[in-house]
């Protein structure tokens, strides 16, 4: 028997709003299902501090650690890899996420990693795991990359995703603590009936219909796959009768890639008579593309009223044509307005995001998204490009020069409300300078009400260390952060999302 353990990183210790973490979850339920027995440390919901968490890996003994986080995390899971590898050292710690399989070569030559998970991790984790467990060979398993005996990485064929999502079990949250993530529900969420608010996430897809040049996602190699509406709607069922949950957040990179999609979703719900409150993630052109008629955009956004969606986040991100090429968005600025204009019709919420700071940013582009978010009536979550591994604007910064070392740029960067690198032909100072005057004008231009002083917020969730400062790479720890889902004022709904 080997003694094995999971562990679910923070992001931000001691964050007044948590969500269950359905990536690790999931593989968890997919090791129950398969009978792996493991120990589970949640260190986001106890807010288990740097020291906490070490005097836990010094007093247990484990055969195999099991973890993974965002790239943005990346410092911190090096510190939580060696520090676990110093009190564990015979055992085999895996890595999945984007934190080592969007860069498997550079995380595993920079920690003591043993293994990375590239791409789905239920199946290739489940079976690096029983293969270990039986002391069977292991090293030319699909999705993965490891070290070998003489240090070098090899990195594997990938395995192909799961076809159907409905096929994965659906999330068993026994091990998780819900009663304490349900206290940590987000503000911004309106329960039906006005009760005390319970959110529960639910994964309805899988990657993205898309390849935007500043975005990564666990699944970029795999297809978009969505779950039936027939599966998603049994989990919403299981959720409300077993944890009273009344709001759900539907936890995708892409919730809808097109109004059939969407239609199909919100006649199951409409049909299911389930009562709850919902937001998901979507694109500007779901609908603000004018190939379906007007009147059809509005009846489909009418159905997901009447079925309960409060919030739909999606990204405007440019107001300039040019620089949504650069995205390679596939999009076009108009088609934001026209769905912002639809859904404000029908009485759903927008949540939406801007992005500054592309090689060809500049004040005129810059005023040209503030203008269009004016139109639009809406003030949006704000942040800088921040280029992660294995997009176009990474390629570009690396052949620019303004990346020279993955390792300690990896270690610097936080959030994308921190200017990490800028790119531009503006200075920090004026590039800040100019999104600072911006958003107090629409601030002011919507009527708000947002105090100075709550729309610069320092940023960054690297709190567990000091950031490495490499050359071209300085992190301002008071840096910019314009967000207006996390700024501390009254309203009816507050979640950011970017896609």
């Amino acid at each position: 028997m080997k003694n094995i353990l999971i562990v679910n990183p923070s992001l931000r210790l001691n964050s007044q709003t948590k969500f269950l973490p359905v990536g690790i979850a999931s593989v968890m339920t997919f090791f129950s299902q398969q009978s792996i027995e493991f120990d589970f440390l949640d260190v986001d919901i106890n807010d288990l501090d740097d020291t906490d968490v070490e005097e836990f890996l010094r007093g247990h003994s484990y055969d195999i650690i099991l973890s993974g986080s965002i790239v943005t995390h990346y410092k911190w899971m090096k510190w939580f890899v060696n520090t676990a590898k110093r009190y564990n050292p015979n055992s085999k710690i895996i890595i999945g996420n984007s934190v080592a399989g969007s860069i498997p070569e550079i995380f595993l030559k920079n920690c003591c990693a043993d293994i990375a998970i590239i791409g789905e991790g239920e199946i290739t984790a489940a079976e690096v795991v029983r293969k270990i467990i039986h002391g069977q060979d292991w090293f030319n398993e699909l999705g993965i990359a490891y070290k070998t005996s003489n240090g070098n990485i090899k990195i594997n064929e990938k395995r192909k995703s799961l076809k159907k999502l409905d096929e994965f079990p659906m999330i068993d949250w026994q091990y998780f603590e819900t009663e304490k993530y349900f206290k940590k529900s987000y503000a911004g969420a309106h329960a039906v009936n006005d009760g005390e608010v319970r959110v529960m996430p639910v994964v309805t897809a899988r990657g993205c219909a898309f390849k935007c040049t500043f975005c990564h996602y666990v699944f970029w190699d795999d297809p978009y796959r969505y779950r039936s509406p027939k599966n998603i709607a049994s989990e919403i069922h299981r959720n409300i009768s077993r944890f009273d949950a009344n709001y759900i957040t539907f936890w995708d990179d892409l919730s809808f890639a097109s109004l059939p999609q969407a239609e199909r979703f919100a006649d199951k719900l409409l049909d299911s008579g389930l009562q709850f409150n919902w937001n998901a993630a979507v694109r500007v052109d779901l609908f603000g593309n004018p190939k379906h008629s007007r009147s059809r955009r509005l009846e489909v956004a009418q159905k997901f009223k009447q079925a309960g969606c409060m919030d739909l986040g999606y990204s405007l991100e440019s107001a300039n044509e040019e620089i949504l090429k650069m995205m390679n968005k596939r999009i076009h600025a108009d088609y934001f307005l026209e769905q912002a204009r639809i859904l404000e019709e029908v009485g759903i919420h927008s949540s939406i995001s801007v992005v500054f700071g592309y090689p060809i940013e500049t004040p005129e582009t810059i005023k040209e998204a503030f203008q269009m978010c004016y139109e639009a009536n809406i003030y949006p979550s704000m942040g800088y490009l921040l280029p992660l591994p294995s997009t176009g604007m990474y390629e570009y910064a690396k052949k620019h020069k303004y990346i020279t070392d993955d390792d300690k740029y990896l270690d610097s960067i936080t959030e994308r409300q921190d200017l990490c690198v800028n790119m531009t032909s503006m200075s920090d100072e004026k590039v800040k300078g100019l999104i600072a005057e911006g958003a107090d004008n629409l601030n002011s231009k919507l009527g708000i009400g947002l105090a100075k002083e709550k729309l610069i917020k320092t940023g960054g969730y690297n709190q567990h260390s000091k950031a490495n400062k490499a050359r071209k790479l300085k992190r301002d720890k008071n840096s910019l952060i314009l967000n207006y889902s996390e700024a501390e004022f009254e309203s009816d709904l507050g979640v950011n999302y970017s896609s």
